[in-house]
């Protein structure tokens, strides 16, 4: 005896299944498949593989494709050489935007530049301490002065020429002659001032007249001359100067010598220097 009651104890006599069994037990076999289920599967797996087969295919023409188009465009038409890559934007830009060498021409003299008034009174041929000047601006060819070389100031005597008027102007010509024994030239445009009996300066240096010029070679005794530019008695007038300071031109020491100029209406200027004595251009 177990203590459970053994579930065949009611069945009756012959039959030794419980009425519960038939209901408990698995039913025999399995269902079988749908009608035409594997065929509409086979069906599904030859259009992939189709469609596989298909997108190989397609990825093969472009790969292929595009190798023949970059072989073309490699190579040159009926030739075998390799044609170069056309050049980038930036060197194309970079060559473009290189500066283009150009000729070198002299500068034009500026007007308005004048050497530094000096101090202190002197003669007719007195020098002065070197002060600076600017150099003098060549515009024209220095034709015979290659063998010579630039006039220093002691060796120049300075003093004012005829003049000229016309049309409310007034024309005086300052001169520069050679006292020593050895030929020099001068180039350009002298730095020019007024001064009173105390050797004070009266208004602003010479302006500078633009002109073209050249080197003037000066042998012993020769001269060369300058047009100083002012007007007759019109506008406001500063008081008429007793001396002159001059700069030669490339020079540092002054020359103070004896002359009368009135700078009236702002207008004081002065020409680069020509050979002879009747100022530049010659009357």
């Amino acid at each position: 005896m177990t203590g459970f009651p053994d579930p065949r104890g009611d069945a009756p006599d012959g039959d030794g299944a419980a009425p519960a069994e038939p209901l408990l037990r698995q039913p025999p076999g399995y269902l079988d498949a749908p009608p035409g289920a594997f065929a509409q599967i086979r069906r599904r797996a030859a259009r992939r593989r189709r469609v596989r087969a298909a997108g190989g295919g397609l990825a093969a023409a472009v790969v292929l494709t595009g190798s023949v188009y970059l072989v073309g465009a490699m190579t040159s038409h009926g030739s075998d050489d390799v044609v170069s890559p056309p050049a980038s934007n930036s060197l194309t830009s970079a060559a473009t935007s290189a500066p283009t060498p150009t000729r070198g021409t002299a500068p034009t003299p500026t007007p308005g530049t004048t050497a530094p008034p000096g101090t202190g009174t002197r003669g007719p041929t007195a020098t002065g301490t070197p002060t600076p000047d600017p150099a003098p601006t060549r515009t024209g060819p220095a034709s015979g002065s290659g063998a010579t070389p630039m006039c220093a100031t002691s060796q120049l005597t300075a003093a004012l020429g005829g003049g000229d008027a016309g049309a409310g102007s007034l024309f005086r010509y300052l001169v520069l002659t050679n006292h020593s024994s050895t030929a020099c030239h001068l180039t350009g445009y002298p730095g020019l001032s007024m001064l009173d009996a105390d050797g004070r300066q009266i208004g602003a240096p010479a302006d500078r007249q633009p002109m073209a010029y050249s080197a003037v070679v000066l042998r012993p005794g020769g001269s060369v001359s300058d047009t100083i530019h002012t007007v007759n008695q019109q506008g406001t007038c500063l008081p008429a100067s007793v001396k002159l300071r001059i700069y030669p031109p490339g020079n540092t020491a002054w020359l103070d010598f004896p002359g009368s100029v009135t700078n009236c209406d702002n207008l004081f200027t002065v020409t680069p220097f020509a050979a002879g004595r009747t100022g530049n251009p010659p009357s």
